[in-house]
């Protein structure tokens, strides 16, 4: 299944995965009522 004898996975294939996973991730939390804020406000305290 490679291109061109290309046996690597391009870097632009991992990028779009990671994309599209962040936002799945964040369609499922809003999803469910919650909040993309909320656990960055809980860290922010731990780390001052």
């Amino acid at each position: 299944m490679s291109e061109a004898g290309n046996d690597s996975v391009p870097i632009w294939w991992i990028l779009v995965f990671i994309v599209l996973a962040l936002g799945l991730g964040a369609i499922a939390v809003l999803s469910v009522g919650g909040s993309l804020i909320t656990p960055a406000g809980v860290l922010v305290p731990l780390a001052a």
